[in-house]
């Protein structure tokens, strides 16, 4: 199962996440939880001990290889396996949500 959260700012859209990730995970769901926002919070609002979120790990625009699929569709695909992926680049939230940061502001306000 995939489920993806999308609106506008302000809408709570990390707050249903949260509850959702740790329902889902207290219901026996194996769940990995993927913050994309410039700006995260998914890990203060799972719950995530603050010294975790201070410098988490973040995934790597290499760590996926843009392919086409026979319809000519760019997709990304992971260039190592989802297991690893998940060991390396993921940190442990309460109810046994995994949680991944994907993105970051690297040079605010440059160019």
């Amino acid at each position: 199962m995939r489920i993806a959260v999308a609106g506008k700012g302000g809408a709570g859209k990390t707050t249903i996440s949260a509850t959702l990730a740790r329902t889902l995970a207290r219901n026996g769901k194996q769940v990995l939880a993927i913050d994309g926002d410039p700006n995260p919070n998914l890990g203060m609002a799972l719950g995530v001990d603050a010294d975790l979120l201070r410098d988490p790990p973040r995934v790597p625009r290499n760590a996926a290889d843009e392919v086409k699929d026979e319809q000519g569709r760019t997709q990304r695909v992971l260039k190592s396996e989802f297991a690893d992926f998940r060991q390396q680049y993921a940190v442990q939230a309460p109810d046994g949500v995994m949680l991944v940061h994907m993105t970051r502001v690297d040079h605010a306000g440059t160019g």
